[in-house]
């Protein structure tokens, strides 16, 4: 069966191309076989042609008509008989776009986006006429912060602290997420100095080199200092050597003569062998049994070793069907179209001791093989799919309160809460969507209070005319309502509190006043989190009674202590820990911080003012967390504990439980 897009020869029974993965049609016997004698009698027919031509005489019927006239013997006449579709110019079987998308395998989403990422940037610069890409230009790119910044060094000029972006998680216990690099946060830093608000990538954390590495990389530097007079020693030197060797070599009978002796000695001495006890780990790269090369190493233990491997021969067993009527050199299967090339499986490693007395090892995934190399048992098992956290979606119970504490109980409380939360079930699933803000206003007499109060309206407003109201309006109209995709999700956190950023400076600017306000909180889209902040309020999330700090402070003592200057218990007492760098109303372009955090069943988010956390220590709000019922009673315990610890700020606190 011939495919009508790459036009790669299948089989008979094939459901899909083994060359591209399309869905094959499936023609009637009867055409089919009117096809093979069509094109049988054709090349008789060019055949007797040519044959004529070169006999010299005139065929009585051109090839170009006798190729338009109907087929003997066919069930329909010739303009029945299917006929082959070209296949595009940009077709090809590595072009993953035309795959099934419900069969993709993850490697190769990943390489086809890369590949389309990798094409505009090309058709860009040809437009442009530049070759390099402005860092505002470079699509965001994912990544787990932990690294620590470079030590400054003594040349270095000083950036002003308000415009250095702030790529630093705050310091974690050694076991704290721990986690796979799916569920941990992810940073977007946004820089906003242009008018059109990109996401800057941040370098990803790279390994320190060895002590080794560093001694022989700075003898190799200098060695490149050398005089012209020392110049010349290693080229005499290596003179010498080489006619010294000259002199020295043996003749052809004596080398021979030599190497006879060397192998009779080594025939007659005992073989070296393996430790038998020796159970080494095998190097990334390594493939066993001809098929299975190790990509990482996942864990090491004694009595077994556990490999990701991928399979250079999935032709021999399906993947995603277990089909095993696929042939070496087919790419997709021919009864399910999924890719074949390098599936991945988890590999057992076990040694020779394992199998003599020790019980069978019980696997949790689905065994797909199992063999013998050295001695060594290998069973290849397919892990099972990750079950669904939320099978019947998300749902969400929040909560928000605010005090002026004890100290200020008779000034104004400048700080304002928001919690706009919007969820439905239809078909028993829940899907919640909503905004969680806090904001802590500055400015002194009323104005403290107008800018947090401005900031929450404006951004509430967004919120709801661009996330909660296009569906309901959509469905309105019988229209299916759009998914919003991550970067739209990201440009909405951003665009919100750019606005509220906007219209601070504009009422600064138009009343000639200073005011401002921190800001923090998330917004709640399905099963993640989307966390902003400006300033020193602070966002946590508590998962298994660990709590996270999940954003940076944007203040003086927040880089001391980034910097290494100041313990991070110091924040709580140092003389300036009021004073903060970034705000929201301060300048037109401001710089936020946007994180990505997926949720768990039984995680509780919180947002609150400085005026909480610096009362309430670490341990104490964890407590708090872990033993209430609800959030309404947890935001009334925080800040009865803050109260009594001194309530020397205004408190304010929004929690959200997730079940």
């Amino acid at each position: 069966m011939l495919c009508p897009l790459c036009h790669t020869q299948n089989r008979d029974n094939a459901k899909f191309c083994k060359g591209c993965g399309r869905l094959l049609p499936e023609e009637p016997v009867g055409v089919a076989q009117a096809a093979q004698a069509g094109q049988k009698e054709q090349s008789v027919q060019t055949r007797q042609a040519e044959g004529a031509q070169g006999a010299g005489q005139t065929p009585s019927t051109p090839p170009a008509a006798q190729s338009n006239q109907p087929t003997p013997g066919a069930s329909g006449p010739a303009e029945a008989q299917p006929k082959a579709t070209p296949a595009p110019e940009s077709s090809s079987p590595d072009d993953i776009s035309l795959a099934p998308t419900q069969i993709l395998s993850p490697q190769q989403m990943v390489a086809f986006h890369a590949r389309r990422w990798q094409q505009e940037l090309e058709q860009k610069q040809q437009e442009t006429g530049h070759e390099q890409m402005d860092i505002a230009d470079v699509p965001t790119m994912l990544f787990t912060p932990l690294a620590a910044p470079p030590a400054p060094t003594a040349d270095a000029k000083s950036p002003d602290i308000a415009e250095m972006p702030t790529v630093i998680m705050p310091p974690h216990s050694e076991d704290a997420f721990n986690q796979s690099a799916s569920e941990q946060p992810t940073i977007y830093a946004y820089s906003d100095t242009s008018g059109d608000t990109e996401a800057v990538p941040v370098p990803e954390r790279t390994e320190v080199a060895s002590e080794a590495g560093s001694a022989n990389h700075s003898d190799a530097a200098g060695g490149s200092d050398n005089t012209p007079g020392q110049a010349s020693a290693p080229e005499s030197s290596t003179t010498e050597q080489t006619s010294s060797a000259e002199e020295t070599a043996p003749s052809a009978p004596e080398a021979e003569e030599e190497l006879e002796h060397t192998t009779q000695e080594t025939t007659n001495q005992p073989v070296q062998t393996q430790d038998e006890g020796a159970f080494p780990v095998l190097a990334v790269g390594t493939v066993v049994g001809g098929r299975y090369e190790i990509t990482q190493v996942l864990a090491d233990d004694e009595q077994e070793h556990l490999y990701e491997v991928i399979d250079h021969q999935g032709y021999q067993r399906c993947w995603n069907c277990g089909s095993d009527q696929n042939a070496e050199g087919d790419e997709y299967c021919i009864d399910c179209g999924a890719a074949l090339r390098d599936a991945s499986y988890v590999m057992h490693e076990y040694p020779a001791l394992e199998s003599k007395d020790q019980e069978s090892h019980v696997l949790q995934g689905n065994i797909v093989n199992t063999l013998v190399e050295q001695n060594h048992t290998y069973v290849i098992e397919q892990p099972q799919p990750t079950q669904v956290a939320f099978p019947n979606g998300v749902h969400l119970l929040a909560a928000c309160d605010s005090d002026a504490g004890a100290v200020r109980r008779a000034e104004p409380n400048e700080d304002s809460t928001l919690v706009l939360l919007f969820e439905r079930v239809h078909e028993s699933v829940a899907s919640p969507a909503g905004i969680f803000v806090v904001a802590d206003g500055m400015g002194g007499h009323d104005y403290g209070q107008v800018a947090s109060r401005t900031t929450i309206g404006v951004i509430a407003e967004k919120i709801v005319r661009e996330l909660l109201m296009p569906p309901l309006t959509a469905e309105k109209a019988g229209d299916t309502p759009k998914e919003l995709e991550e970067e739209d999700i990201l440009q909405l956190v951003q665009n919100a509190v750019q606005d509220a950023n906007t219209t601070l400076c504009q009422i600064n600017q138009r009343d000639k006043t200073d005011m401002g306000s921190t800001l923090t909180g998330f917004m709640m889209v399905g099963d993640h989190a989307y966390i902003f902040n400006v300033g020193d309020s602070r966002t946590y999330m508590l998962r298994d009674e660990k709590l996270y700090q999940l954003t940076n402070d944007h203040s003086l003592v927040g880089q001391l202590v980034a910097g290494g200057l100041i313990e991070p218990e110091d924040v709580y007492t140092h003389p300036q820990r009021s004073q903060i760098y970034r705000s929201i109303g301060d300048k037109l372009n401001v710089q936020i911080d946007i994180f990505k955090q997926q949720v768990h069943p039984g995680d509780i988010l919180l947002s609150c003012s400085d005026g909480l956390w610096e009362m309430v220590r670490d341990p104490q709000i964890t407590d708090i967390l872990t033993n209430a019922p609800n959030p309404q009673t947890a935001c009334t315990q925080l800040i009865e504990a803050a109260n009594t610890n001194g309530g020397e700020d205004n408190v304010s606190a929004v929690i959200v439980f997730v079940r």
